[in-house]
């Protein structure tokens, strides 16, 4: 079993607030990101940075793109000559596609279903407008993971029909993560059933190189190796030492599970 564990080698990075407000979140996980705003902070801070990598992410606008990324986009491609650059963007047109590409390694592209879109996420989009935004990311010769949050819209698991669409697309593996209950959020209460994201977890796996993320509820853990699970971001240690008993290898890779490989 391959288990990621990307800090502090492989850094995240939010460089913006949000101002999209999305349910499940509130802008409370960008809070456990390195938060530098600034293009002269943020190329200080990668020069002094001594890792593998950055992810860059951040807060989203009202229309779902990444804030602040035109003026960091050329801090990135200096830093990207001594470091691998995956980037969360959100939606991008052409322009912002292809300097993208030029600067960076890998997106990272969320699927949410047509209700999570609607009743959590908030935004004037369809389930479409995602799988385009990836193309256009695909078109300009980049790099692309996506990420499905299973039960995103208050803990249903509505994501099926996004794996029937992906098949349609060459990506480099699928990372399934899972809704969390998430403290001072109308997502506090919220969980995801154990036998419906199990077997989500499957149906995938039959068609996709797949990692598990790093959000998701830990007591999955054990029941997705068991399923035969290969990837998994910070595997609780019980998950570990259960596929070192049932004669595992565990490989420990210090970077994001949407990456294949690096070096």
């Amino acid at each position: 079993m391959i288990s990621y564990f990307p800090k502090p080698k492989f850094m995240p990075v939010a460089i913006s607030n949000c101002r999209l407000g999305c349910k499940h979140c509130m802008g409370k996980y960008l809070k456990e990101m390195k938060c530098i705003y600034s293009p002269d902070k943020l190329l200080r801070f990668g020069n002094e940075f001594e890792g593998i990598g950055l992810l860059i992410s951040g807060g989203f606008d009202e229309n779902g793109k990444l804030i602040n990324i035109g003026k960091m986009i050329p801090v990135i491609k200096k830093l990207s000559k001594k470091l691998y650059i995956a980037i969360h963007p959100g939606f991008v047109d052409e322009k912002i596609a292809t300097e993208m590409a030029e600067v960076c390694n890998i997106a990272f592209i969320d699927l949410p279903s047509a209700n999570a879109i609607k009743n959590v996420l908030g935004l004037n989009a369809k389930m479409e407008d995602y799988f385009h935004n990836m193309q256009h990311l695909i078109d300009a010769g980049m790099k692309v993971s996506p990420h499905i949050t299973l039960g995103l819209n208050y803990g249903r698991v509505e994501e099926w029909e996004i794996l029937d669409e992906l098949v349609k697309y060459n990506f480099e593996k699928l990372v399934l993560n899972f809704i969390v209950p998430t403290t001072k959020t109308p997502f506090e209460k919220v969980k995801i059933d154990k036998q419906e994201a199990v077997e989500f977890v499957r149906e995938a796996k039959k068609k996709f190189k797949i990692a598990i993320g790093c959000m998701r509820p830990r007591s999955l853990d054990i029941d997705l190796v068991k399923e035969g699970v290969k990837e998994m971001a910070n595997p609780s240690k019980k998950a570990m030492n259960y596929a070192k008993e049932k004669g595992m290898k565990v490989e420990i890779r210090q970077y994001c599970c949407g990456i294949k490989e690096i070096g």
